[in-house]
């Protein structure tokens, strides 16, 4: 990854995943807040697939960020009005890492 600081403009919010009990003995998963980090956000692509009667279409994000040791495939990034699926974290141990992420729109 080049000197990409520059590039970083958007701020993004980083959200990690926990699991939460309810009463019934049951449990769902509530999204913790892990800070905000200024990215540089670029598309990879987008794909659609029908499914149950609908075409639903999945946009790929690469985000660069910089290093943030506790992010793994999982969590999530909040982006402008859009939530991003984190599905791969390339870290070469370096100052920056690289987020895969997508988003399913319907």
């Amino acid at each position: 990854m080049k000197d990409v600081i520059g590039a970083m403009r958007a701020r993004v919010g980083l959200q990690s995943p926990t699991r939460v009990e309810d009463e019934l003995g049951g449990a769902s998963i509530a999204w913790v807040n892990e800070g905000e980090a200024w990215a540089q956000v670029e598309v990879d692509g987008v794909s659609q697939a029908a499914a149950f009667d609908a075409a639903p279409s999945t946009a790929s994000y690469r985000l660069i960020i910089n290093r943030h040791d506790a992010v793994r495939a999982g969590w999530r990034v909040l982006w402008r009005a859009r939530v991003l699926r984190v599905t791969g974290v390339r870290d070469d141990g370096g100052a920056h890492m690289a987020l895969l992420c997508e988003e399913e729109i319907l």
